[in-house]
């Protein structure tokens, strides 16, 4: 049983599975996961860490993107996984 949901598995994953964790939509898709996971878990946290950037900055950036800067990840994500991106470089006994 085990082994034909692997097989499953392996028939239906894209060719290069193995480098998921170079892909740039699953590094935002990650991001978003962790911002919005801290939000939830410790939203103090995030307070201090929007404290500390300096006001300069702070002021050069829209009010709106606080509540939306999540959202905006997952779309990025959305764009970057139809964005060409260079083949991975492989070890020669790959």
């Amino acid at each position: 049983m085990f082994d034909r949901i692997l097989s499953f598995v392996r028939d239906h994953m894209v060719d290069d599975a193995r480098d998921w964790w170079r892909w740039w939509s699953v590094r935002l898709l990650a991001l978003a996961l962790a911002l919005q996971t801290l939000q939830l878990t410790s939203p103090e946290a995030l307070v201090a860490f929007w404290q500390s950037v300096p006001p300069s900055l702070r002021s050069m950036l829209p009010p709106w993107l606080n509540d939306l800067i999540t959202v905006l990840l997952m779309f990025a994500a959305l764009v970057a996984r139809y964005w060409k991106q260079p083949a991975p470089p492989r070890s020669p006994e790959a």
